[in-house]
């Protein structure tokens, strides 16, 4: 079985985007002088899927003039079974999503990655549907956003397995269920 690992950065008051979706706030902090990527290669290619909501598909069709998963099976969470995909070699999920992701899991021979955001996450967490969450705290205050957690989720516990710190003031914390 394949795990479902959430992989995001937030900003130390907990937000993941500006209100209004925007990721400027992330775009704008520099890569480590020593060459580290956060550990996002690492994580691409242990992967095989992505699975994000419909707001995060569209900032991320912003953020570069391609399509950064290309070879991922992308799927966007949407209540929109007619939305418009512009991507190659992704798909709407807009009915079930339990039965889907749990089928994911379950067929996926490398692992997934849940990119965001809030509501879907929030129904993951709910739902035990992930395995492992690395959060890239950034040392920033947005103020006000899209949070990390908009919803109530249930009480989970996690195991911190892993810690890792940058030199541009950025910190990994790795944990698993």
């Amino acid at each position: 079985m394949s795990l479902m690992k959430l992989y995001i950065a937030m900003t130390l008051d907990g937000y993941i985007a500006k209100p209004d979706g925007n990721l400027d706030w992330l775009t704008s902090i520099p890569y480590p002088e020593d060459g580290s990527d956060y550990g996002y290669q690492e994580l691409l290619d242990s992967l095989e899927v992505a699975v994000m909501g419909r707001s995060t598909y569209k900032e991320v069709l912003k953020l570069s003039p391609e399509w950064p998963y290309a070879n991922l099976k992308s799927y966007v969470v949407t209540t929109n079974p007619d939305y418009p995909i512009s991507t190659p070699n992704t798909f709407v999920v807009s009915s079930d999503l339990l039965a889907f992701a749990r089928e994911l899991k379950s067929k996926a021979v490398k692992d997934c990655w849940l990119i965001g955001g809030g509501k879907v996450i929030s129904y993951f967490l709910e739902h035990d549907l992930i395995d492992k969450l690395t959060l890239t705290i950034v040392p920033k205050n947005l103020g006000e956003g899209i949070r990390l957690f908009p919803d109530k989720t249930k009480e989970i516990d996690w195991k911190l397995i892993g810690v890792e710190s940058f030199s541009t003031g950025l910190v990994n914390l790795t944990y698993e269920r």
